[in-house]
């Protein structure tokens, strides 16, 4: 069985495996960026799959939110030249770009807020390795 270590993060006092510090310190930034799905399963399987799936949710949602954006610029570009119709499409659009201006800025405030407990949580656990004796990083992960 694996070595756990016990220690405080701003979520609470966590019980992890050594294995699962290490990551959490210095790869789970780098795993979340090339998969979100890899990234998720292991922050389940750690029992931080809450923090991860709202990562996950953030992420996802600021993807809709790029081609709702985009959609409404083409219908914008559509109705140029297009004078008759301007009014009727302009009024169509504007409603959707100011619900998308209010998603998109309370995603901003989740991803922000997420990324600041992910950040909090791989300090603390970088802090925990270093309380233990003889204890040193990876030459990869002290740059």
């Amino acid at each position: 069985m694996p070595t756990k270590l016990e220690f405080a993060t701003p979520e609470g006092r966590l019980s992890l495996s050594i294995l699962d510090v290490q990551f959490m310190a210095y790869d789970a930034g780098e795993l979340a960026y090339r998969s979100t799905r890899d990234f998720v399963a292991r922050m389940q399987s750690m029992g931080l799959g809450e923090m991860a799936e709202n990562y996950a949710r953030s992420l996802a949602q600021n993807k809709v939110s790029v081609m709702e954006l985009n959609e409404a610029r083409e219908d914008a570009q559509a109705c140029l030249g297009r004078e008759a119709e301007y009014r009727e499409i302009a009024e169509g659009i504007m409603p959707r770009l100011e619900k998308l201006r209010e998603i998109i800025t309370q995603t901003q405030l989740d991803m922000r807020a997420n990324v600041d407990r992910l950040a909090a949580l791989s300090a603390a656990c970088d802090q925990a390795l270093r309380q233990i004796p003889g204890y040193r990083p990876s030459a990869r992960s002290s740059r």
